[in-house]
C-alpha cells in the first residue's frame, strides 16, 4: 500500500483538449470558482462503459472509481479489502453511509499522529514468548510498542466520542452507528493483547485500524462538518480538509460537500461540458497503483451484491472481529431426559425471551433444555473406619486453602457455602462437571509440592494454546467444555495417546488429543517431545506469579460463568453488554491489578457499580429461587451507605451462586482477589 509514500499524490498534468472539446476553454473568463464547479482547480478525463466523462473536484488530484468485483468481497494479502475499503479509496456517496467522506485521509509524513492507522505489520512486530516458558511455536502477540501506540490512540478517540454523547441535549441520543463502532474498536483493540498467529495478528491490527479510522470520521461528521451544513460553524470553503472525499454524480452533493469543506469528485457527461471553470487537468489516479489487490490465500470470498449500501453493510460485517465472546456452554446441551433429571425450566412455567444484543433475533428456550455441564456429584463420603482409606472428595463449595491460592472475596466464599444442596438442582443431578478453563483448586489440589509444581509449570506451557483454542478455533462450532477429569489429565501432561491398548487410560487420552489437536496445529505445536516435563526439569515454585496463575484461571470462568448463566437465566443474548459488570470488558487477558478492582474493590463506592450492574441484569433472571429484595429495590436508588452496598453485596453474591447452582447444577467458581500487598508481575 503506497497511500503513506512521500510522493503518493504528486499530480501529472493532462492534455486540456479530449475528443474536440477544451476543457481549459473558461479558466481565464471565471475569477471565482463556483460549487457547481466542484472547486474546478482541477479536472480529470475518464472513460467508464465507453462513455467519456470529466471529473472536476475541489482537491488538486482526481483518483479513479474503484474497480470491484460486482459478485464479491476479497480480502487482500495485506490483509485489507482494497478498493472496497473507503477508509483507502473513495467511493460514491452514500445517503446512509453519509460520513464516509469525512475519514482522514492517509498521511504522507511517518511521524504523523495518525499514521499508525496505515502502518502494514511486518513478522518483526510479531513477538514469540520466551523459549522454555510455552510450548507453542508459531504463536504470539504484536510488539508492545505498537500496541500502546493504538492503545493511546483508541483511549483517546474513545473519550472524545464520551465528551460528544455528554454535550448532546438532554433526551438526543447518538446516531446508532457510533456506539457500535466504539464497542467495536473496544473489543479488536483487546484482542490484539491475546496470543495469535501472525496472519491473525496482521487481519486483528488492520481492523483495529479500519474501525478506528471510520469512527473518526464519524464523528467528525456530527461534530465538525453537520454543524457547517446547519451554519452552526461555518467553513472556509477555499480549501477542503485532509480527508478521503467521495464521488458523485449529483450537483446536491457536490454543493453539500463543497459547503462543509469536503473533498468530492463530481463526474459529469463529457457532453454537458458547457460553462464549468477549470484550471488544471491531471491524470487521474487508479486504486491498482496504489493498493494491494492481490486476493490472500487461504480466506474464502464473501459473496456480495453491486448495491453500494448492501456492501458498505457487509464490509462491516467482515472486518468485525469475533470477539472472547463464544460461548463456549452453547452446543453442550445433555439430554434431560437420559440424566433423569426435570430439565432448567422456569419459575412459574414461563417461557425465554427472545433478543439478541447484536440486532438479529435468537430464540432460547429454556423449558426442557438440559444443564449443558456439570451438576453437582454426591456429597463426599465420609470415612467409614479410622485410618487410611479412601481420600475425601473436595468440597467445591469451600474455598481451598494453600499457600499459592489467592483469596477468595468473603461474601462470595459465604454465598457459595450457604448453597442449598439438600436437594437435587432443578437441572438435573450426576451430570459430567464442564469447565472453560481449569478451575483453580484442580492444580492446588494435591497435597505433594513437587506435584503440584509439575502441574503449575504444564500449565503455563500450555496456557497460551489453551487461550488460543478459547478464542478462535475451526468454524462458528462453539468450544467444547472439558470435563474435571480431562483438565486433569491436560495438566498433568496427558495430551497424547498413551497408556495399555484397548485400555480405559488409553481411550480418555485419544479423546483428549482429538479434542485439543486442532489448536495445537494452529500453534505449530506438532512435535511434543519433552511433555510432560521430567520432574528434574520442573523450575522451583514461585508463590507470586502462582498466584496470578489461579486468579487469572478463576476470573476466566467466572466471566464466562457470568454470561452463560445471564442467558441460560434470561433467555436474552446480551454478553457485550454483561461483560460491562466487570473490572475491564473483556473475558481473556486481563491485568494483573484486575484483581483489586471490579468486585474485588475494598472500597464501597468503587465496588457498588459493578454490583449495580450485576443486579440489574438479575431482575430479567427467572429461576426456581427466590431473589432477593434488595436487587429489587436497588433500582433507580441513588442514596447508598457502606452498610447497604454491603447488603447489595450479600444478595448479589448469594442469588449469582443459588441460581447457577439451580441452572448449571455445580459450584459456580467465583472471583478471587490478589493481595494489596502482591508484586505484579508484568500484565498478561
Amino acid at each position: 500500500m503506497r497511500l503513506m509514500d512521500p510522493d503518493a499524490w504528486k499530480v501529472e498534468q493532462a492534455p486540456a483538449i479530449v475528443e474536440g472539446v477544451d476543457l481549459l476553454k473558461n479558466h481565464r473568463v471565471h475569477s471565482d470558482l463556483g460549487t457547481l464547479d466542484c472547486g474546478g482547480r482541477v479536472a480529470a478525463h475518464v472513460v467508464m462503459g465507453n462513455t467519456s466523462y470529466f471529473i472536476t473536484t475541489n482537491t488538486h488530484y482526481v483518483p479513479r472509481l474503484p474497480e470491484v468485483d460486482p459478485k464479491q468481497i476479497l480480502i487482500r494479502r495485506d490483509m485489507r479489502f482494497g478498493p472496497d475499503d473507503p477508509v483507502l479509496w473513495p467511493r460514491l456517496y452514500s445517503e446512509k453511509f453519509c460520513h464516509l467522506p469525512a475519514i482522514p485521509k492517509a498521511p504522507t509524513h511517518p511521524q504523523d499522529h495518525l499514521a499508525v492507522m496505515w502502518w502494514n505489520p511486518t513478522p518483526d512486530d510479531f513477538v514469540c514468548p520466551a523459549s522454555g516458558m510455552t510450548l507453542t511455536r508459531g504463536l504470539g502477540r504484536i510488539r508492545g510498542a505498537r500496541f500502546s501506540k493504538f492503545s493511546v490512540r483508541t483511549h483517546a478517540l474513545i473519550k472524545e466520542y464520551e465528551q460528544y454523547v455528554k454535550s448532546l441535549p438532554t433526551g438526543t441520543k447518538p446516531p446508532l452507528l457510533l456506539p457500535q463502532l466504539v464497542q467495536r474498536l473496544q473489543l479488536s483493540l483487546e484482542r490484539l493483547r491475546m496470543p495469535s498467529t501472525y496472519v491473525r495478528m496482521v487481519v486483528g491490527v488492520t481492523t483495529v485500524q479500519r474501525e478506528y479510522l471510520e469512527l473518526t470520521g464519524l464523528l467528525r461528521y456530527m461534530t465538525k462538518y453537520r454543524p457547517r451544513l446547519d451554519l452552526i460553524d461555518p467553513a472556509d470553503t477555499t480549501q477542503p480538509d485532509d480527508c478521503v472525499g467521495c464521488f458523485t454524480d449529483d450537483p446536491r452533493i457536490a454543493q453539500i460537500l463543497w459547503k462543509v469543506c469536503l473533498p468530492c469528485w463530481l463526474i459529469r457527461p463529457l457532453k454537458a461540458f458547457a460553462d464549468e471553470c477549470i484550471l488544471k487537468m491531471v491524470v487521474p489516479f487508479a486504486a491498482t497503483d496504489f493498493l494491494e489487490m492481490n486476493p490472500a490465500a487461504g480466506f474464502a470470498p464473501v459473496l456480495a451484491t453491486d448495491r453500494l449500501d448492501d456492501r458498505l453493510s457487509l464490509l462491516h460485517r467482515c472486518t468485525e472481529n469475533t470477539p472472547w465472546y463464544r460461548n463456549p456452554f452453547e452446543g453442550h446441551v445433555a439430554s434431560t431426559a437420559a440424566a433423569g433429571g426435570s430439565g432448567v425450566g422456569l419459575a412459574g412455567g414461563q417461557s425465554a425471551r427472545t433478543h439478541s444484543s447484536r440486532g438479529a433475533s435468537s430464540s432460547v428456550s429454556l423449558r426442557g433444555r438440559g444443564s449443558p455441564y456439570a451438576a453437582a456429584r454426591t456429597e463426599s463420603k465420609a470415612r467409614k473406619e479410622k485410618g487410611p482409606g479412601p481420600k475425601l472428595a473436595r468440597d467445591k463449595f469451600l474455598p481451598f486453602d494453600r499457600p499459592e491460592m489467592p483469596t477468595t472475596i468473603s461474601l462470595w466464599a459465604s454465598a457459595l457455602a450457604a448453597v442449598d444442596r439438600n436437594r437435587p438442582p432443578s437441572c438435573g443431578a450426576d451430570l459430567p462437571q464442564l469447565y472453560v478453563m481449569p478451575e483453580p483448586a484442580l492444580l492446588a489440589s494435591p497435597d505433594d509440592p513437587a506435584r503440584r509444581r509439575m502441574l503449575y509449570h504444564h500449565h503455563t506451557l500450555l496456557q497460551d494454546a489453551l487461550m488460543f483454542r478459547l478464542g478462535y478455533g475451526d468454524g462458528d462450532e462453539p468450544h467444547a467444555l472439558l470435563t474435571t477429569q480431562q483438565w486433569r489429565d491436560i495438566v498433568q501432561g496427558k495430551i497424547t495417546k498413551q497408556g495399555k491398548a484397548g485400555s480405559r487410560a488409553q481411550a480418555r487420552s485419544a479423546s483428549l488429543e482429538e479434542l485439543l489437536r486442532p489448536a495445537f496445529s494452529a500453534c505449530s505445536m506438532d512435535d511434543l517431545t519433552g511433555f510432560p516435563v521430567s520432574p528434574d526439569a520442573v523450575p522451583p515454585l514461585d508463590v507470586n506469579r502462582t498466584k496470578e496463575l489461579l486468579w487469572e484461571l478463576a476470573e476466566i470462568n467466572f466471566r464466562y460463568e457470568f454470561l452463560a448463566l445471564d442467558a441460560r437465566a434470561s433467555g436474552l443474548n446480551r454478553p457485550d453488554e454483561c461483560c460491562t459488570c466487570f473490572a475491564s470488558p473483556r473475558l481473556i487477558g486481563m491485568e494483573f491489578n484486575e484483581s483489586q478492582r471490579g468486585f474485588a474493590a475494598r472500597e464501597t463506592d468503587e465496588l457498588l457499580p459493578h454490583l449495580l450492574c450485576m443486579a440489574g441484569f438479575m431482575r430479567d433472571w427467572s429461576v426456581p429461587c427466590e431473589r432477593p429484595k434488595e436487587i429489587d429495590n436497588a433500582k433507580g436508588r441513588t442514596q447508598w451507605s457502606a452498610d447497604s452496598i454491603h447488603g447489595l453485596e450479600n444478595a448479589v453474591t448469594k442469588y449469582y451462586t443459588a441460581s447457577f447452582y439451580e441452572l448449571f447444577g455445580r459450584a459456580a467458581v467465583v472471583p478471587m482477589r490478589l493481595h494489596s500487598s502482591h508484586t505484579f508481575s508484568s500484565a498478561v
